[in-house]
């Protein structure tokens, strides 16, 4: 089976900028504890300004999916779960008012231990254990410094299906 990671893509200059969140509660990095603590529902700000890109994956100030991804996300894992935060823009004009989610993965223990690290344990080279992922479709890497999804083959063609804005898929290496 083939991995890839899931990713806010390179591409994207100007992503929708969130005000209103609590940095300290919504962080890149979060742990289920933290996760749980989140409202349901959240509601946020962005300006609207007319070049803010709306992407379906958003890296700031959380790891965020748009309303669309998060469905198909669900169909392959239905263990993942969600916290919303809806944004409504602080220009009167702008009547886009779109809904993010904050998703809590499984964290899985599964790099190879052929794996790169530096010395600051940031990863140089991902490999995946295959015997440790076999079966999953939507995981987060557990035990490393960085937030890392990984989605399986399935999941990554149903999402390149149906053209999500800014996002980035990036094949993963597996042994």
């Amino acid at each position: 089976m083939e991995y890839f990671e899931l990713f806010q893509s390179s591409k994207v200059e100007n992503a929708i900028e969130i005000v209103g969140l609590d940095t300290g509660a919504y962080c890149y990095r979060m742990e289920k504890k933290d996760f749980d603590e989140l409202d349901r529902l959240k509601v946020a700000y962005y300006s609207g300004r007319e070049y803010e890109e709306l992407c379906d994956v958003l890296k700031e100030p959380a790891f965020l999916v748009s309303d669309r991804l998060k469905h198909i996300l669900e169909v392959y894992d239905r263990k993942t779960q969600f916290k919303g935060v809806q944004l409504f823009s602080t220009d009167e004009g702008v009547k886009e008012y779109p809904l993010y989610w904050v998703p809590f993965f499984q964290e899985t223990d599964c790099l190879h231990e052929k794996t790169q690290k530096y010395e600051n344990g940031f990863l140089k080279e991902l490999i995946l254990d295959k015997k440790k992922i076999e079966g999953l479709s939507v995981f987060r890497i557990g035990n490393i410094l960085e937030y890392k999804v990984i989605v399986s083959l399935p999941v990554a063609e149903s999402i390149l299906r149906r053209r999500f804005y800014g996002v980035e898929l990036r094949k993963s290496e597996v042994i």
